[in-house]
């Protein structure tokens, strides 16, 4: 029932260092770098509370993070910042970050006359139990 979106982050931006461990430190310190944005309405009622792990599925697939709450967006929507899970470095594997390109099908509809697709799909949400490493 939820709608996904991804943003660029200036830290991140274009992906070219997200192996850069300063960028990584950096990112840890502007709101919503760690996980996937909630709306603090939206994960009260669904049970889920500031850093808890959670699934974001779409019809296709599934792709985890922790939850980062907040006033300032839709409840109807979730925010991911970057695109993660497509790095083969290993540092970057290591973030535990969500990714809506694991998650959203490819479209000739939501494509554009340049090529850019719409990060954009419909979701759902549960909370998880957090793996032990």
């Amino acid at each position: 029932p939820l709608w996904l979106l991804a943003t660029k982050s200036m830290q991140y931006h274009t992906g070219g260092n997200v192996s850069i461990a300063l960028m990584r430190e950096v990112a840890q310190n502007v709101r919503g770098h760690t996980g996937v944005i909630i709306n603090a309405g939206t994960a009260k009622r669904l049970g889920i509370n500031e850093g808890d792990r959670v699934e974001i599925r779409s019809h296709i697939g599934a792709t985890y993070g922790d939850a980062v709450l907040a006033q300032g967006v839709r409840p109807d929507t979730l925010v991911i910042l970057g695109q993660f899970d497509h790095w083969a470095t290993p540092f970057a594997k290591d973030f535990g970050m969500p990714s809506l390109n694991t998650i959203a099908p490819m479209s000739l509809e939501l494509t554009d006359a340049t090529g850019s697709g719409s990060d954009i799909v419909r979701v759902a949400l549960r909370k998880v139990e957090r793996k032990e490493k």
